[in-house]
């Protein structure tokens, strides 16, 4: 870890007292309902929005620009609770937990993970670069209540041994999660509706987490080093060619060095769903991104330039995951 960069220090818990750090050390300003907190432009540009959901579940947002390099790291808590982490920041970021560095935001794709709030963790980002994460702070004896099967019990006996205080996951965002998050990027912390939003938000991504955790978890997480950079290898190859047709397993398994068996059942425990899903959910994402962007004169414009032949079918394609046609949120090019 780079101990040259400045490091502020701050606690965590499930209620807006964590803030007051912010506000000693940072000199961030709070709103009076303790929900809006805005940090002061000689160290970033930006803020972040805390409410609690319930006495066991608090959801935490922070969207900013560092405009000076610095480090936060968070101190570990007397509180038992797990923060859940959400990463959608626009480049990559950096997040320690116990000294391991982990390479996280939009574009490393391993931008989830679950730490238990007895450990510190440190979270640095690129100066200049919108940094952009949520925190679901969620109390243990509140989400043990959704796991009464014995069979569940004995797979997640690590993670319920209260003496055992460590981070057992990291890994992607599923593609129900990055949709909710996608949209709530987009919107200003300063509007009226803003709470709202957020709050539904949050209980999306609780929900998706609970199925998620009931589902695969268990079987998820512990990887050889050597193969998680190499799954990583194509993934950063499939983001580098998303206006090409997808390449195919076999491509990806020889960039990965591996057999097509092996690299497909690791991929898909890496990051939950097959390369050629990831493959089309990110073309898709991109379009959006193309559609809005005011660089196209018209949207078969767009299907072109991503490598769709049939404009009916990109259409199709495009509504099924974002719920819209492509002309709801298409801006024609002016001249």
């Amino acid at each position: 870890m780079d101990i040259t960069i400045p490091e502020f220090k701050h606690t965590a818990s499930l209620t807006p007292a964590w803030q007051q750090d912010f506000v000693d050390g940072l000199g961030c300003t709070i709103s009076a309902d303790n929900k809006l907190m805005s940090f002061p432009e000689k160290k970033a540009n930006g803020s972040g929005f805390f409410i609690e959901i319930s006495p066991d579940v608090s959801v935490l947002i922070i969207d900013l620009v560092l405009n000076k390099p610095m480090r936060f790291t968070r101190m570990p808590s007397e509180e038992d609770f797990w923060i859940v982490y959400y990463d959608m920041s626009d480049n990559f970021s950096k997040h320690f937990v116990d000294d391991i560095k982990h390479q996280i935001g939009y574009k490393s794709k391993l931008g989830f993970a679950i730490i238990d709030s007895f450990l510190k963790s440190t979270y640095v980002s690129q100066v200049g670069e919108r940094a952009f994460s949520l925190r679901l702070y969620i109390r243990k004896s509140f989400i043990k209540n959704y796991f009464k099967n014995a069979v569940l019990e004995k797979d997640f006996k690590n993670v319920f041994d209260d003496k055992i205080k460590k981070m057992f996951y990291y890994g992607h965002i599923d593609s129900r999660s990055k949709v909710v998050l996608y949209n709530l990027k987009q919107q200003r912390m300063d509007d009226t509706n803003y709470e709202f939003l957020l709050k539904s938000a949050a209980y999306k991504l609780f929900g998706y987490f609970v199925e998620r955790l009931n589902s695969n978890m268990p079987n998820a997480g512990l990887f050889l080093e050597k193969d998680l950079s190499s799954i990583m290898k194509t993934q950063e190859y499939l983001l580098s060619n998303l206006l090409m047709p997808f390449p195919g397993v076999k491509v990806l398994s020889q960039i990965a060095h591996m057999s097509i068996s092996k690299y497909r059942n690791l991929y898909t425990n890496v990051f939950g769903l097959s390369p050629a899903t990831f493959f089309k959910n990110e073309k898709l994402i991109l379009a959006k991104e193309l559609l809005e962007s005011g660089n196209f004169k018209l949207i078969s414009d767009v299907a072109y330039e991503l490598g769709y032949n049939k404009i009916s079918y990109f259409s199709l394609v495009y509504k099924k995951y974002h719920g819209d046609l492509p002309n709801v949120v298409f801006k024609a090019k002016s001249y």
